[in-house]
């Protein structure tokens, strides 16, 4: 997939942007976390694009982002009341996340993408998601179709897996399957952009402060 291609399909993150503007203050602040998200994920592909318009590359900022990206998600997680009967699991996370990115920072100096973070935390929101959404397949008496939690889930486990597996493609592919490699790569852009729409569709389906009811635990 070509550079231009790639850049429009991730652009589309600006649709649900501009809706999670406008649907805000309706939005129950147990969703915060993952607004933010979006609003962090089109800030960093705004930011990339015009340093690589520039002739630089976009490592520092994508590195950052995946810092805060990841912090936040697993702030949305515990939102869902995924670490309700082990609050100790929460701020272990974040302490984890925060020194594995430290030491692959350290490592590769900023000159390079943070890829065992990112295959690692990528992992992890993959492994939290199928956490909560089998949750809702058991206690969800009402249909899966628009509930929120569930279509971001299920977005994320199709996102992160996707990462999971082209980054470890991309790190160990040999001159043999460098073709193969390339295209997880630009089947990851594609599987982005799906997951887009699904985010798209959760924000539109998020329900009032006043009709909002956290998963059950």
């Amino acid at each position: 997939m070509n550079y231009t291609l790639g850049t429009i399909l991730t652009f589309t993150i600006v649709v649900p942007a501009i809706i999670g503007l406008v649907r805000f203050s309706k939005i129950h602040q147990a969703y915060y976390p993952f607004i933010f998200c979006i609003w962090l994920g089109l800030i960093n592909e705004t930011i990339g694009t015009i340093v690589i318009s520039l002739g630089y590359y976009n490592i520092i900022n994508f590195n950052i982002y995946l810092l805060i990206e990841s912090i936040l998600i697993t702030w949305q997680f515990k939102n869902w009341n995924l670490f309700q009967k082990r609050k100790i699991v929460f701020p272990a996370i974040i302490s984890g996340l925060i020194i594995f990115w430290t030491i692959n920072t350290a490592i590769t100096g900023m000159k390079d993408f943070n890829s065992y973070f990112m295959i690692g935390y990528s992992f992890l929101i993959s492994i939290m998601s199928i956490s909560v959404f089998n949750k809702l397949i058991i206690t969800e008496r009402k249909s899966l179709i628009k509930n929120p939690v569930f279509i971001i889930c299920v977005a994320y486990v199709i996102f992160y897996t996707s990462n999971v597996l082209s980054e470890i493609f991309l790190l160990y592919s040999f001159k043999n399957i460098d073709s193969f490699a390339l295209g997880m790569n630009s089947m990851s852009m594609i599987t982005n952009f799906f997951t887009i729409i699904l985010y798209t569709f959760a924000i539109l389906w998020m329900p009032k402060k006043q009709k909002f009811t956290l998963p059950s635990s």
